[in-house]
């Protein structure tokens, strides 16, 4: 893994942090700071974003990747949406930073943390004994979204401690955008017998293998770089923690990937976005479920009818 990653910062009001975020990982951020506080964490800070406050925000990206040409495609991206069209907003020159500096400022927002009634995530810098039933996974972010913190993550995660609480379980899941690989981890310390993750970030695969063999699931979890419409057979779960035109734009490819009577689980959804999603997947011969809500994000729950 490289050690020397690029990073360019965006300011803007913060009533579009969010749906910048969203950008900036849609364009391979692999981190996002909003000045000092960290996107990815479980503890809200003290304060919300002003909303017509101007506020810096800071994405990582692989050194390898052209950095005028990323600038370009960051600020057309934010110019081409509509709440951003008519807003100021400026993209930096981009600079460049060493991979132990940015990791470090994780460990002061990623702590041991339970989900459900089972499943405990902690860092890899602290350690965890578990109890009774209990099963615990050992996540190391590195330059990948994911430590199960962030309102998606944790919404998804808390969604599928809850599915294998069912008598019939998941026996196999489709991870779609891995990131860290802590979904997949998660369902196999539940036990998922068969996961398989897919990024198409080459960061994103690289850390989540090495989660994955951290935790000894190299034997139930396969990692795979490809598109999802390459990836073969059916699953009884399948989750998407990705964007909300994504998931709609890859509606019938995740159909074709679910089971009858399969559960499909889709979050990286602003609540703003919620009525493009359950419109785009209102065709589809799934039953809805409740929204569920976690800091303006949502996830949305469906089961394929037989």
């Amino acid at each position: 893994m490289k050690n020397e990653w690029i990073v360019i910062e965006v300011s803007l009001l913060g009533k579009y942090v969010d749906l910048a975020g969203a950008v900036l990982a849609d364009s391979g951020a692999g981190g996002v700071v909003v000045e000092d506080r960290q996107l990815d964490t479980f503890r809200v800070p003290d304060e919300e974003l002003a909303l017509n406050q101007t506020y810096c925000i800071k994405a990582y990206f692989e050194a390898a990747t052209d950095p005028a040409q990323l600038c370009l495609q960051i600020e057309e991206s934010l110019r081409h949406l509509p709440a951003l069209s008519e807003q100021g907003f400026s993209v930096s020159a981009p600079s460049t930073v060493e991979m132990e500096d940015w990791a470090e400022n994780w460990k002061q927002n990623f702590s041991t943390m339970r989900i459900g009634s089972r499943l405990v995530i902690h860092p890899s810098w602290e350690s965890y004994q578990s109890v009774a039933d209990e099963v615990a996974i050992e996540i190391d972010p590195g330059m990948a979204f994911g430590t199960g913190t962030h309102g998606t993550t944790l919404l998804c995660l808390e969604m599928i401690a809850e599915l294998f609480t069912k008598d019939a379980r998941p026996m196999e899941m489709l991870d779609v955008g891995t990131g860290s690989g802590i979904l997949a981890l998660g369902a196999a310390a539940l036990g998922c017998n068969r996961i398989l993750a897919n990024d198409i970030d080459p960061v994103a695969c690289e850390v989540a293998k090495e989660n994955v063999a951290k935790n000894n699931f190299c034997k139930q979890i396969e990692i795979s770089p490809q598109p999802l419409e390459e990836l073969p057979g059916e699953f009884d779960l399948v989750v998407a923690n990705i964007l909300a035109e994504e998931n709609v734009r890859l509606k019938n490819e995740l159909l074709q990937h679910l089971r009858p009577g399969g559960w499909l689980v889709l979050s990286g959804i602003l609540q703003e976005k919620e009525a493009l999603v359950r419109d785009g997947f209102s065709d589809l011969p799934l039953e809805s479920f409740p929204t569920r809500v976690q800091d303006e994000w949502i996830c949305l729950l469906y089961r394929r009818r037989n």
